[in-house]
């Protein structure tokens, strides 16, 4: 078996075996990845399941289970060294410093240890925005995670909820994994997967490779989940035990019977666009595991000085830039009432305005040549004649 059938049939037998709520025949295994996996021999398959599996056999048919998910696993381990169940692949697990006295909002500073996966944000690239209560979203988000909580982040496209997550762990020094969720996503893709590699003797051995949830946890980093309400049952189930209260919180490797205590400094952010077409209402014992956090737009002349601090564009078009901003203002309302599909972020004012530099386009052309072509079909029309009127 080649080693890059390998890396393609491995992880696809993974997803399907520890999917299947009873341990599937193995010639049903053997017929999925055939399918899936353009010329994938049944040899080379027969291989990887006899490495990664172990078999139970019932009326003449073979049924095939991960090694170290059940008890037959365990009996095969210790009668057969070819059977032995999958170790972990050398990882370094870095943690993330210890608190220190300073604070950033509610929430400590850890120690800079230079963990490759903390962001690199300036502290002054984040525009906070007043919530409830006169609190800004900085003081209201870091209090939450201070307090223990996971966090979600309510509102529409393009609010800044996903750099809100990394700019507070840029500035407080908490490593980030991150994860844009959908229907295709599995719990292997948040937990790790198994993988076949050389040992020393030149033998294949089975080992297991920690995903992003798995390195969040084990080192005390925070998990940012895009897009939670697109995320199956399936794969919310994976986050539920390691979502719990801090005392009770655990989180197991099914392939391998791992079950690893959270670090303290392990957080869930989550973001969510309300309405969303093609997600999934999450159950209430699911969405009790996180404080709702609502955002919406930084205020229009926020958004004037954002637009001319990321472009190069005179000052002299103020009032241009003010009416696009307007403009924006104006679709969103729509978007919002239902009228418009495609959502209106600060990312494409900023694209308009870029191709307003030097006098390259005029307010109008810029406009139509970026807002046109990414629309929807049927939002074209409400568009361009929304752009006729307010340009």
């Amino acid at each position: 078996m080649s080693d890059i059938k390998s890396d393609v049939i491995a992880p696809l037998a993974t997803a399907i075996i520890s999917d299947a709520p009873q341990p599937p025949a193995r010639g049903d295994v053997v017929d999925r990845i055939s399918n899936a996996v353009d010329g994938a021999s049944e040899e080379a398959i027969l291989d990887c399941l006899a490495i990664l599996c172990v078999e139970d056999r019932s009326d003449g048919t073979i049924y095939v289970r991960l090694r170290g998910t059940g008890p037959q696993a365990e009996a095969a381990a210790h009668s057969s060294d070819e059977l032995s169940g999958p170790s972990r692949v050398s990882q370094s697990v870095d943690e993330a410093g210890q608190p220190t006295d300073e604070r950033f909002g509610r929430l400590p500073v850890l120690e800079d240890v230079g963990h490759e996966e903390v962001p690199d944000i300036a502290a002054d690239a984040y525009y906070e925005r007043t919530t409830a209560a006169d609190k800004t979203d900085v003081q209201v988000v870091t209090k939450a995670l201070d307090a223990g909580m996971n966090v979600v982040l309510k509102g529409p496209p393009g609010v800044g909820k996903s750099y809100l997550a990394k700019y507070i762990c840029a500035q407080t020094n908490r490593p980030l994994y991150r994860v844009t969720l959908s229907e295709t996503t599995y719990r292997e893709d948040l937990l790790g997967h198994l993988q076949l590699v050389s040992a020393p003797g030149g033998e294949s051995v089975t080992s297991w490779v920690d995903g992003p949830l798995t390195r969040a946890v084990r080192e005390g980093g925070v998990l940012l989940l895009d897009e939670i309400n697109a995320a199956d049952a399936n794969t919310a189930a994976a986050l539920n035990a390691v979502m719990e209260r801090e005392n009770t919180r655990s989180l197991t490797i099914p392939q391998t019977g791992e079950v690893i205590t959270p670090h303290e400094q392990f957080r869930v952010i989550a973001t969510a666009n309300p309405g969303y077409q093609g997600t999934y209402e999450q159950n209430a014992a699911f969405e009790g595991r996180f404080r709702h956090i609502e955002l919406d737009y930084v205020p229009p002349e926020i958004e004037v000085e954002i637009i001319f601090e990321r472009t190069d564009i005179d000052r002299r078009k103020e009032e241009q830039v003010k009416d696009l901003v307007d403009f924006a203002t104006r679709l969103r309302e729509a978007y919002l009432n239902g009228e418009l599909t495609t959502p209106i972020t600060t990312r494409e004012l900023v694209r308009i305005a870029t191709f307003m530099e030097t006098g390259f386009m005029d307010l109008r052309t810029a406009a139509e040549s970026e807002l046109l072509a990414r629309v929807d079909d049927h939002d074209t029309s409400l568009v361009a004649t929304l752009l006729e009127k307010s340009l």
